[in-house]
């Protein structure tokens, strides 16, 4: 039988402390490097989501500057999968001197083979934003999530996000919306004084293919 003694025990002990270290080290060194990797990698997407921002916003701008249009939308044609989250970009321009918040409204007006609401053939129904008599839509025909306020500088052009999701019971058509836009005739956004009349500050209809 081998009988170790206390030096060479001592001897082990310090050998398992260094290859502990070795390899503590190994992983911190590797930890550090990923993480080095994974943030250089959403910077990297980061700066690119904030390009196509920049780009988007210059090409709405300049649509509305040669078009002569208050409201413009980045997409022409706009297609959607039923519960499959799509997005596209509005612009609006206010002709005013001052500041002002405008409401932003969305409704459905007609399919071309069915209804915008099975429920309700025939009948045009709020599916996004607010309208002046604060009427909004059901969640059950929400199909458009936005600011439903938003203030925007005399003279300027605001460019904001909207993002469209098609509820499940909506049926696959064609379907005719109106965008409307309405504008305070005093103050921004926190403590507009809206007018009276219910005719939006710009509207434009558009189509919707859900698929």
């Amino acid at each position: 039988m081998r009988i170790f003694g206390p030096e060479l025990r001592k001897k082990g002990s310090l050998e398992l402390s260094i290859n502990a270290i070795v390899i503590l080290i190994l992983a911190i060194t590797i930890l550090g490097l990923g993480l080095g990797f994974i943030k250089k990698q959403f910077g990297a997407l980061g700066t690119q989501f904030e390009d196509v921002s920049a780009e988007i916003k210059g090409e709405i701008i300049e649509k509305i500057r040669t078009s002569g249009d208050l409201l413009v939308f980045n997409k022409v044609e706009i297609a959607a999968a039923i519960g499959k989250p799509e997005s596209f970009y509005v612009g609006v321009k206010n002709t005013g001197g001052e500041a002002n918040c405008f409401r932003t409204y969305i409704q459905c007006l007609r399919a071309l083979k069915g209804s915008c609401d099975p429920s309700q053939p025939g009948v045009p129904i709020a599916v996004g934003g607010v309208d002046l008599l604060n009427s909004r839509p059901s969640s059950d025909n929400e199909w458009f999530q936005i600011f439903d306020e938003v203030n925007i500088k005399g003279g300027d052009v605001g460019v904001f996000p909207v993002k469209l999701q098609i509820p499940g019971k909506v049926s696959p058509d064609t379907y005719l919306l109106s965008y409307e836009i309405y504008k305070s005739e005093t103050g921004d956004c926190g403590s507009p004084v809206w007018p009276t009349s219910t005719t939006p500050y710009q509207s434009k209809q558009f189509y919707i293919n859900v698929r």
